[in-house]
């Protein structure tokens, strides 16, 4: 689904969440796209129902335990209801056959935990694997790749930690940060010859940017 079609799906499947402080009486459709855009960077950091519940009652348990702080209760209370939220849409999502951009990382995700053998086979198929503009992948995206190459360690990304554009979409620069870390052995080739522009272009940038 696009973000416009699970706008429509929600709207036509209002009345069977457990919506209560997130359905205004006077505008029941008013957290919608908000409710979507938190799903949505739950399944970027690989959070699925469960794990934004347990979160979810960690909440309600120190709220009980602090009784007079209603600004915590508060807080709890709306957790507990997205958590549910969370959770029936994904349920209403799968009955009806339908996955959004986040479920195609999650699903795989899922689909490579559980199953090892369907991991072992992709891992022979994709033995080299190249990831372009790498600053703008998310966790989810990155555990994807860590799963894929656990056994030949063949990766190679191209990234630059200066420039992340889909930060909005749930890109993470602790991956291009980290990759290092995660791939110790890896080589890093460091590109400093600039093919594109001439110097033309680049004066013209450097008297702009004096402006800022």
């Amino acid at each position: 689904l696009t973000q416009a079609e699970q706008v429509i799906f929600l709207q036509e499947h209002l009345f069977e969440l457990p919506l209560d402080y997130f359905r205004p009486l006077g505008n029941p459709m008013k957290h919608v796209q908000a409710l979507l855009q938190l799903f949505s960077r739950a399944k970027d950091e690989d959070v699925g129902p469960q794990a934004y519940a347990a979160c979810a009652e960690q909440l309600e348990k120190q709220a009980i335990a602090a009784p007079d702080d209603e600004v915590l209760a508060e807080r709890a209370k709306r957790e507990s209801e997205i958590a549910q939220v969370y959770q029936r849409y994904q349920e209403l999502m799968a009955r009806e056959g339908k996955l959004d951009f986040g479920d195609l990382m999650t699903q795989t995700l899922t689909l490579f935990r559980e199953h090892p053998l369907v991991l072992r086979q992709m891992q022979e198929r994709f033995r080299y694997i190249l990831v372009d503009e790498f600053q703008d992948t998310n966790y989810a995206q990155f555990e994807i790749v860590k799963l894929l190459a656990a056994t030949h360690r063949n990766v190679t990304v191209v990234g630059d930690d200066d420039q992340s554009i889909f930060k909005f979409r749930g890109a993470s620069i602790s991956n291009i940060l980290n990759f290092r870390k995660e791939f110790p052995e890896a080589e890093t080739v460091v590109l400093v010859e600039n093919y594109r522009s001439t110097p033309g272009i680049l004066d013209a940038a450097y008297r702009l940017i004096q402006h800022n």
